[in-house]
């Protein structure tokens, strides 16, 4: 907060004066010792906010990375750090992402509010993400604490911007789906000659259950291969609405550990499968794919297969 208080000062007296300003200038508006305000002015330089130039005529004006840092703080919305995937009592406010073409990987500058020195610790791998807007997911390994100054290094393992798009934009449309009353033989010959590993079952028009190669397996490995469907499928399904965006869909497969959502409209009715293969696709660049028409092999082997 000392940090910004110098920093708002500073970006004000310069807008007014439109020259150099002096410390004691920006200690009288802040009413803050003037040793104090040339020490923060110090670590601002160091952040590359301040610059300065000495001399009689000498002083300090804010740098362009200043304003965009002063104007992002008025809508900045934390996001909790994660320890060994274990969300801690520390907030970051702030990142500056640094050595991106570095070679040994890049790093990354958070500042932080929570007592660090408690929490984290130099080589404690850490997690940030997804950041609002962005949707920025950042992991790591600690290198270095300033406690002193709310602020901490961390090397860069991994780092995913996962945009902020419906997941019907990724999925497979109109994706093959059976009934309860199937008999199961059916729905492995399905599977099988469609090389997928899941399809939705559906009743009247609406979501009932999904049936996977594993609730096959199952039933073979209990000796019902005439059983229905009905018997085996998973339920209730895991779904997301065509409007929600890839995010979502992302922590929904993490949470519950599975490899596929049904995406489903305002009223309830399937209205495509998103996959892990999609979402990774997508992120990646690979594609943008659109599904073929229901019960195509080109929409069966890219939407419902690979998860």
């Amino acid at each position: 907060m000392s940090q910004r208080e110098v920093l708002e000062a500073l970006i004000k007296l310069y807008e007014q004066k439109r020259r150099l300003i002096k410390s004691k200038e920006i200690a009288e508006v802040i009413n803050r010792d003037e040793g104090t305000v040339r020490n923060i002015i110090l670590s601002l330089k160091s952040l590359g906010l301040v610059e300065s130039k000495t001399g009689p005529s000498g002083g300090y004006m804010p740098t362009l990375k200043a304003y965009e840092v002063m104007r992002g703080a008025m809508t900045q919305v934390p996001v909790k750090l994660r320890r060994d995937g274990t969300e801690i009592d520390v907030t970051v406010i702030g990142i500056e992402i640094l050595d991106v073409l570095n070679l040994e990987g890049g790093r990354a500058i958070l500042r932080v509010h929570g007592d660090i020195r408690r929490h984290v610790k130099p080589g404690d791998h850490v997690e940030i993400g997804p950041t609002p807007l962005a949707n920025v997911r950042i992991e790591g390994t600690v290198v270095h604490m300033d406690p002193a100054s709310g602020q901490m290094s961390i090397k860069i393992a991994r780092m995913v911007s996962v945009p902020k798009v419906p997941v019907i934009e990724i999925a497979s449309l109109k994706p093959l789906t059976t009934s309860p009353e199937t008999p199961i033989k059916e729905v492995a010959a399905i599977l099988s000659s469609k090389r997928i590993r899941g399809i939705p079952v559906v009743e009247r028009g609406r979501l009932v259950g999904i049936i996977t190669q594993t609730d096959l397996t199952r039933a073979l490995a209990e000796g019902r291969i005439d059983a229905k469907v009905r018997d085996y499928m998973s339920s209730p399904v895991i779904t997301v609405r065509e409007t929600d965006d890839i995010n979502h869909a992302i922590e929904l497969m993490n949470k519950h550990d599975i490899g596929r959502v049904v995406v489903v409209d305002s009223a309830g009715r399937v209205a495509g499968i998103a996959t892990r293969t999609d979402i990774l696709r997508f992120i990646a660049g690979i594609s943008r794919k659109r599904a073929g028409p229901e019960g195509s092999v080109s929409q069966a082997s890219t939407s419902q297969a690979e998860a």
